[in-house]
């Protein structure tokens, strides 16, 4: 099931520019990956034991859409990035979080030049040089 991150309602806080804030995002995505999962629980109350593994990915085309897959086991699936997993025990009535594991998504590191910057030799005039 695909979800649309940029969604407008009355829970999201947008920034001056009309973009959607990393938490708020967040949070509509969890409130709606909760409610997929509460779904499956109340369609498989027959079943008596198994494992709900959650899997989300960015969508290749459209980078403001992820897809959100929910698999049922009855093993213990493997952790993987990206993935989060229940383990459902309707006889005895519990449900356990067993892991939520983030995307492995690569990010840009910015590495200051080499340039002399006066300010920062001028902040740093008196700092202890520790050798280790």
């Amino acid at each position: 099931m695909g979800v649309e991150v940029i969604v407008r309602d009355g829970y999201s806080r947008f920034s001056p520019d009309n973009t959607l804030l990393m938490g708020d995002a967040r949070q509509m995505m969890g409130r709606e990956v909760l409610d997929l999962v509460c779904k499956v629980i109340d369609d498989n109350q027959t079943k008596s034991a198994y494992y709900i593994l959650v899997s989300s990915r960015q969508n290749p085309m459209d980078e403001r859409q992820i897809k959100t897959t929910i698999l049922l086991s009855s093993v213990g699936p493997p952790r993987m990035l990206g993935t989060m997993c229940f383990y459902i025990d309707n006889k005895a009535g519990r449900a356990k979080r067993l892991w939520v594991l983030p995307l492995d998504r690569p990010s840009q590191i910015i590495v200051p030049g080499a340039e002399f910057v006066p300010e920062i030799a001028r902040q740093a005039r008196y700092m202890p040089i520790r050798h280790g």
